[in-house]
């Protein structure tokens, strides 16, 4: 064995006195480790901040001060000997008789002595073998002689939990332990959030954060809103929100399906979130809570739809369809579907297959009001030219919400209507154009028949241009050699046979037809006021055409003793061109005063009129011949109605307080409005006028309604109120007195009435058959006055219509403000799109 070197000695004496020395300064940092972590574990758990001044500076002061008494013993510090490093190889390596420190040593008197300097040499031979296997020893602490009662242990423990507990971060902790000056309030978490329900349901957004909310919470924890509401989140000063959504129950699971759009930037947290379901909302702001919502939803149910009565053709033959449609939030729109029925009039099946060709005839049903939540209409469709007019077919109606739900209503099954022709040659194109719709591989068939009529019998054709046109049918069926040849001609066949029936008034009509449905579309898109006034004049002018066309048809037909002229006409189907005329002035009055709705439903019932308009209708034009006394009296009593309701209006602009001498008070303008003592003379005018008309009733052997004088005394206590410039009070009197005038002019003209039931052919004013408050065609008798007639529930008074006016401009104004909440434009939105 080889004995050790004195440089590995070496290595192993320089390994102990590092290890002396980290013993010596591990030591040394006990105490000064110990403080600074008590001032951590105070600076990560936030705690200093919350102390007053002069508590936290002064524990800081006493901790710095200890901490810099602990670092004397750094100061004590030297570094280790090499005779210490020794005695620690030799007590780390159990080395008897201090073979280490014995190397160093020398002979006290070398001689010359060869015996003694050879024991000396043995010696150290001896003591190098003793060294096999020395060791530094690792370095050990001597913490647990210094700190005999373990303050380390909780002073560890408590720096673990202010790092993981503590609230902060450790630079603003140290910034604000540091701070002498008042410390800056920190920024306050704001909070916005509302739940806003779709727009079809026109509930208003529910501010979840205002106070009212807030109290109310307090007691009905759970918050009712309808499905699809969109929950919209906004926080501001915020460090890391979450947003979470749980179950209602129990387990108060977490929902993941709801899928919100947040953002989160700078300290700003945004979030949109639509609601399917009922949740729990909570929102947080790190390990605090911020809100906690119980979210319920009201179900949008699907919508409802029926077919009311069994469809049916009027004389037109045009489809008259009555349906009522209903749903929770409204009805966005409803489609008709038509099919051909198994059952026919010969059984199950068709003699041909043709018809199936052709596509089903479109029914469009138009709703009156958007988002209407129960409405009743009728639909008329012109389907007397398509193919199918004639034959069995089923119809299902499919009504639909805003929300996409669909209902389908039960089938029914009848009969398409199919136009009346009357003229001989008409029918028979219609006959043979039947034939080409159900076996279009008799066209050769047709030809031949379509020849023959147009040679026998002689005088069929009552022009030449109807012989030139069925010819040029002819001529195509001869040479057609694809369906679209057929189908050309079977539009042709009936162009040809309504122009025959209609005459010269087919065009006029076609006219008019088309005008009405562009301004009915103009309505409808809401078009400026010069397009709907060029598109009324326009249809003034179609309608002149048309009603003379009528009337030289009528005249034709009297001539040549039609065949229409054995069937008499029932009393009451009168229609004159100036009741039309009347018509569309109302129309446009609508349309003017922003009330769309009911210029549409007026022009759908113009639209109704037209299509039983049918020649000799509107021949009557002269002049009224023997007016009654009672029909006297009721044209004064409506001369009446019209001049109290100008009254009431000019008693609404009146100022409150006015004297009766008719001077303009303090700060009103002269002439700015009619004085009250001018009013209560006309109101006193209307008076008498009302009892010169009661005394009229005895003298013509009529009983008096009763109506009538409680309207005299309403008329009394208005003109006695405005002598005292109470204006509030005469409107309210100037109304009842308007109301009983009205209810006393139905009660005259039912006397009227009744004075003519039974007599057979008599016309009352105006030409109207006695008895009946309606005529043949469902419109309301041409009687006169605001009741009757045409007149009857359409126009708003002129205060009325300004008022309106005047609330559609403000809300127009405001809309566009973009200084406004979001909530409020969105509310007045949501009014303008109703209101049109």
């Amino acid at each position: 064995m080889t004995a050790p070197g004195p440089k590995h000695i070496n290595r192993i004496i320089a390994l102990a006195r590092a290890a002396i020395a980290f013993e010596q300064l591990w030591a040394a940092l006990l105490w000064p480790l110990l403080i600074a972590c008590v001032v951590a574990a105070v600076l990560f758990s936030g705690l200093a901040p919350r102390l007053p001044d002069w508590v936290r500076l002064g524990l800081f002061g006493l901790l710095g001060l200890a901490f810099l008494i602990a670092l004397k013993d750094l100061a004590k510090l030297r570094r280790p000997s090499r005779f210490d490093a020794m005695r620690r190889v030799e007590e780390r390596s159990a080395l008897r008789h201090r073979p280490v420190t014995g190397l160093g040593d020398r002979l006290a008197n070398p001689g010359d002595d060869g015996l003694q300097q050879a024991i000396w040499e043995e010696h150290k031979l001896r003591q190098l073998q003793a060294l096999n296997g020395v060791k530094a020893g690792a370095p050990q602490s001597r913490w647990r002689q210094i700190d005999r009662f373990a303050l380390r242990t909780p002073v560890v423990l408590a720096v673990i939990a202010a790092v993981f507990l503590g609230q902060g971060d450790f630079r603003s902790n140290v910034s604000a332990a540091l701070q002498t000056a008042p410390a800056q309030p920190a920024a306050q978490l704001i909070m916005d959030a509302w739940l806003k329900p779709p727009a079809y349901t026109a509930k208003p957004p529910m501010l979840l954060t205002s106070p009212a909310m807030i109290e109310r919470l307090k007691t009905e924890p759970e918050i009712l809103v309808p499905e699809n509401s969109v929950l919209t989140l906004r926080l501001t000063n915020v460090t890391a929100p979450r947003l979470s959504f749980h179950e209602l129950d129990e387990s108060g699971a977490e929902i993941t399906g709801l899928s919100p759009k947040t953002t989160f930037e700078k300290g700003l947290f945004q979030s949109e979130t639509r609601l399917t379901r009922p949740v729990r909302i909570k929102v947080m702001d790190g390990n605090a809570d911020v809100a906690d919502w119980q979210v319920a939803l009201i179900p949008d149910a699907p919508p409802g739809v029926a077919v009311t009565e069994l469809p049916k053709g009027d004389r037109s033959g045009a489809l008259v369809t009555k349906w009522k449609a209903t749903d929770d939030y409204g009805v966005t729109g409803i489609t008709a579907e038509l099919s051909l029925a198994d059952e026919q009039d010969g059984g199950v099946g068709f003699e041909g297959n043709g018809i199936f060709l052709f596509d089903a005839p479109k029914v469009t049903i138009t709703l009156r009001k958007a988002n209407a939540r129960e409405e009743a209409g009728t639909t008329t469709s012109d389907v007397a030219e398509h193919p199918w007019a004639g034959f069995m077919v089923e119809m299902a109606l499919t009504a639909k919400d805003a929300a996409n739900h669909e209902a389908t209503s039960e089938i029914v099954t009848f009969r398409l209507p199919e136009r009346l022709f009357t003229k001989p040659l008409a029918k028979a194109l219609i006959e043979q154009r039947r034939s080409l719709i159900l076996d279009p591989d008799s066209s050769g068939q047709v030809e031949q028949m379509l020849d023959a009529l147009i040679l026998y019998p002689s005088g069929l054709a009552e022009s030449s241009g109807a012989v030139l046109a069925i010819a040029t049918v002819t001529s195509r069926l001869r040479t057609a050699e694809n369906p679209e040849d057929i189908d050309a001609a079977i539009g042709m066949l009936w162009q040809i046979a309504v122009s025959i029936e209609d005459g010269r008034m087919s065009d006029a009509k076609a006219q008019l037809e088309a005008l009405r449905k562009e301004l009915q579309r103009a309505l409808a898109e809401g078009a400026s006021p010069e397009r709907i006034a060029e598109l009324m004049d326009k249809l003034r002018e179609a309608m002149e055409r048309y009603t003379q066309s009528l009337m030289d048809e009528a005249q034709k037909r009297a001539q040549q003793g039609g065949a229409d002229q054995k069937q008499p006409m029932q009393q009451g189907q009168q229609v004159s061109p100036q009741d039309l005329q009347k018509m569309l002035d109302m129309i446009e009055k609508l349309a003017e005063s922003g009330n769309t709705d009911a210029a549409q439903q007026l022009l759908s019932e113009l639209d109704d009129i037209l299509r039983n308009l049918q020649p000799g209708m509107s021949a009557q034009q002269s002049p009224q011949q023997g007016e009654s006394p009672a029909g006297k009296m009721l044209d004064e009593l409506t001369d009446m109605m019209r001049r109290q309701q100008q009254l009431m209006d000019e008693t609404q602009r009146m100022q409150q307080g006015e004297g009766n001498s008719g001077e303009p008070q303090d700060g009103q303008q002269p002439g700015s409005g009619p004085s009250p003592g001018d009013l209560a003379d006309r109101q006193r005018g209307l008076a008498e006028q009302l009892q010169q008309l009661l005394d009229q009733f005895g003298k013509n052997g009529m009983e008096q309604p009763g109506a009538l004088g409680e309207a005299g005394e309403s008329m009394d206590g208005a003109q006695g109120s405005l002598r005292q410039s109470d204006r509030d009070g005469a409107l309210g009197q100037q109304g009842d007195a308007l109301s009983k005038l009205r209810e006393g002019a139905k009660g005259l003209a039912q006397q009227m009435m009744q004075q003519g039931q039974g007599q057979q052919g008599s016309e009352g004013r105006h030409g109207e058959a006695r008895g009946d408050n309606n005529d043949p065609l469902g419109r309301p008798r041409a009687q006169r006055g605001e009741d009757y007639g045409p007149d009857r529930n359409m126009l708003p008074s002129e205060l009325a219509i300004r008022r309106a006016r005047e609330i559609l401009d403000m809300l127009r104004s405001r809309a566009g403000e973009q200084d406004r909440p979001r909530i409020e434009r969105d509310y007045i939105d949501r009014l303008l799109r109703g209101l049109y």
